[in-house]
């Protein structure tokens, strides 16, 4: 007897779970959403995020509200959400940063500890820079000083991040040896670049224009396989004789595991539209990005491939250094 009560209590608890997640999406949204960002004010992710927020927000009918969540490479601002109990009412929005920092241990979970969403953006120009004093012009260049002086260049990076993953791959591939020196992100590795704390740096395209003209800085090329709609200018490794080539960031939404499923899509459905409205697809150009839309399961599938390339680049690599 006492069994059966426990079986019926439990199906009885199962089954009001069902119908609380159930009642949960029907009436979704009736309050305000956090966009969580977890990242630094005024990065790529951050301005990328307040763009598809705008435009979100117009079609959700609720206030979209985009909240920072930095610290730890990322993971404070992944924790939140993953942590979450609201269903759906604070939404990652991220990059590969989330594989990055569970290869290095950052965190204890990778992109499937969430449901993959759709992703609304992306920026392939993630390019390396030299100072304009360095007397280097090509990649090629860079390279030959690389091999010439094995672990004598200082590259700017943080370890596990996006960046830091380039260069590993460039060095795997290129057989070459640069110095790792840690910095603070963007805001970081510009002064140091300028300063001449350190030889190279990798960065997006967008926020280096003022530098590439005033000759402070020369971009090396872009790691696509052709030119970037955001950035048609710069030539590519490819074009230069170099096969070298590194996925795009791209940036997606990821929501808490226990987000019913009619949630995400109806974000899928918001995503279709967004992407598909010219004025977003204009702001966006402008930021220095691209728009892009991928479904959820083309989206699931993209980062499981940048995990396998990334798993691959993470084995035996060094700390970054402190400078």
């Amino acid at each position: 007897m006492q069994k059966r009560t426990f079986l019926l209590a439990t199906l009885a608890a199962a089954v009001g779970l069902s119908l609380q997640g159930t009642a949960q999406a029907s009436d979704y949204p009736n309050r305000p959403i956090e966009l969580v960002v977890p990242n630094i004010a005024t990065g790529s992710t951050d301005m990328a995020a307040r763009a598809f927020a705008k435009y979100a927000e117009k079609r959700i009918g609720k206030p979209v509200v985009v909240v920072r969540i930095s610290g730890a490479g990322g993971y404070n601002g992944s924790r939140a959400v993953r942590e979450d109990k609201s269903s759906g009412y604070q939404v990652l929005y991220t990059h590969q940063g989330i594989i990055a920092n569970y290869l290095t241990k950052v965190a204890p979970y990778s992109y499937d500890g969430f449901k993959v969403g759709p992703t609304v953006a992306e920026d392939a120009t993630v390019g390396i820079y030299v100072s304009g004093k360095s007397g280097i012009k090509s990649i090629n260049d860079l390279l030959a000083r690389a091999r010439a002086e094995p672990g004598k260049l200082k590259a700017a990076t943080e370890y596990g991040t996006y960046n830091h993953f380039m260069f590993l791959k460039l060095q795997k591939e290129q057989g070459v040896k640069f110095k790792m020196v840690e910095s603070n992100g963007d805001a970081g590795r510009i002064p140091m670049l300028l300063s001449g704390t350190v030889d190279v740096i990798a960065k997006i395209y967008s926020g280096t224009q003022e530098y590439l003209k005033s000759g402070d800085f020369v971009l090396l090329g872009e790691p696509t396989g052709k030119r970037t709609p955001n950035a048609p200018e710069v030539p590519t490794y490819k074009e230069q004789g170099l096969d070298f080539t590194f996925p795009a960031y791209t940036f997606t939404l990821f929501f808490n595991q226990s987000t019913p499923q009619e949630i995400i899509d109806s974000w899928d459905k918001v995503a279709r539209e967004v992407t598909s409205d010219p004025a977003y697809q204009k702001e966006v150009a402008e930021l220095g990005m691209a728009w892009t839309y991928k479904s959820p399961q083309e989206s699931a599938a993209a980062y499981a491939s940048a995990q396998k390339l990334m798993a691959e680049l993470v084995e035996g690599a060094s700390p970054v250094a402190k400078q």
